[in-house]
């Protein structure tokens, strides 16, 4: 088996949850206040990009585990 991180994994399930779940939220909850679901969808949406970028830059800023090896051997 792959040396997967916890650290990784952790971060992937949160953001597997956050992505089915905020969305839904966002969609249901902005409709006791909006009775449009044009922009209920939107809003919803939105929330699943804001979910998907946080996760993209999550990525992006990790060390990797190449890079700490590198480290730990100079």
């Amino acid at each position: 088996m792959a040396d997967i991180p916890k650290s990784v994994v952790v971060k992937l399930l949160s953001t597997t949850v956050l992505m089915i779940l905020l969305p839904l939220v966002t969609f249901f909850g902005s409709q006791l206040y909006i009775k449009n679901s044009i922009v209920n969808g939107g809003l919803a949406a939105l929330a699943a990009n804001i979910v998907l970028i946080s996760y993209c830059v999550m990525a992006f800023t990790e060390n990797s585990s190449e890079e700490l090896k590198e480290k730990k051997e100079k």
